[in-house]
């Protein structure tokens, strides 16, 4: 969505630069001053990162804060339909996620905290090398992981706990100086070193590192060299026996919305035990196509936990019941 805004900026100054935007009255602001949009767009940034912290509220007043600005900005300028046809994205994002109290949010707004996890054009790869997207990973897949004595190791798929095609999510994406780049939902671990997982949301450039598989087949620390904020559309949820997983030769966790790998894992026990008796019954099928949803297990999992006892030590705060 900010990348979008940049290119509505560097249109209209590219533009006003060849004259091509005239007024259609003599007050057209972006002909007087074309700068005069990047107020705007600073607003729409303000609202995008509290978004981010889960305040919803925040985005909606600084969204609708933005749209106003722009159209008032541009009006009485020929470009103006142009540049209102341009926020549409802004416009349907605000549809979902911007509602009254006694309606429900659209399921397709990217800043509801659910179970989320990795892009679906991101990769994996298997123990011979080959390459495989999140969103061709199948139940019985050889996938690479790490192992708690950060070993570069053959895995397995046993579950695909959420997937979803086409809906939007918001993505923390991480570049390395190594050239590695990987995108997460905020609220999905990845791995720092010396056993630890942190939320994306809360890794900082200057304090973390990423773990990457080496070109010796072992495991690397590389800096953070950005952190960038994204909408992106359809994202996985994958499980492995070891609960880790390479995801573009990024060392990551599996699991998402809880602040502690290690529960998170032991919490997936029953879902190895019933994928290990699938295999001795001959009952996986690597065909078998992904359908948009929750797993049945998570889902049952986080509602009996919540319905209880709010973990705030273990749960993630806003994920409530799903």
């Amino acid at each position: 969505m900010m990348s979008s805004h940049r290119v509505l900026y560097l249109t209209l100054f590219f533009l006003s630069r060849f004259d091509l935007i005239i007024s259609s009255t003599a007050n057209c602001p972006v002909e007087a001053d074309p700068a005069t949009i990047l107020s705007c767009v600073a607003i729409d940034a303000v609202g995008l990162v509290s978004a981010t912290k889960g305040n919803i509220r925040v985005f909606c007043t600084m969204a609708e804060r933005f749209m106003e600005c722009v159209k008032t900005k541009t009006r009485g300028c020929i470009g103006e339909e142009f540049v209102r046809g341009s926020l549409s994205e802004l416009i349907e994002l605000s549809q979902k996620c911007c509602v009254n109290k006694d309606e429900k949010k659209s399921e397709e707004c990217p800043f509801i905290t659910r179970p989320q996890c990795f892009s679906l054009n991101d990769t994996t790869k298997t123990p011979n090398g080959n390459e495989i997207s999140i969103e061709n990973l199948k139940i019985g897949e050889k996938v690479l992981a790490i192992d708690h004595n950060d070993q570069i190791i053959s895995t397995e798929i046993i579950a695909i706990l959420h997937y979803e095609k086409n809906s939007p999510a918001l993505f923390y994406t991480f570049t390395t100086e190594s050239g590695h780049q990987v995108s997460l939902t905020p609220e999905h671990l990845l791995y720092i070193g010396n056993q630890q997982y942190i939320q994306a949301r809360y890794i900082d450039s200057n304090e973390h590192k990423l773990f990457i598989a080496g070109k010796n087949g072992q495991l690397e620390s590389s800096r953070i060299r950005s952190i960038d904020l994204q909408i992106k559309h359809g994202y996985a949820t994958p499980i492995t026996q070891h609960g880790t997983l390479l995801v573009n030769n990024v060392s990551s966790s599996c699991y998402a919305s809880i602040y502690h790998h290690y529960i998170g894992h032991m919490a997936m026990a029953p879902l190895r035990w019933i994928h290990q008796a699938k295999q001795i019954l001959g009952l996986i099928h690597k065909n078998e196509t992904n359908e948009n949803g929750i797993h049945w297990y998570p889902r049952a999992l986080n509602n009996i936990a919540h319905m209880f006892v709010p973990f705030p030590d273990i749960f993630t705060t806003t994920t409530g019941r799903i």
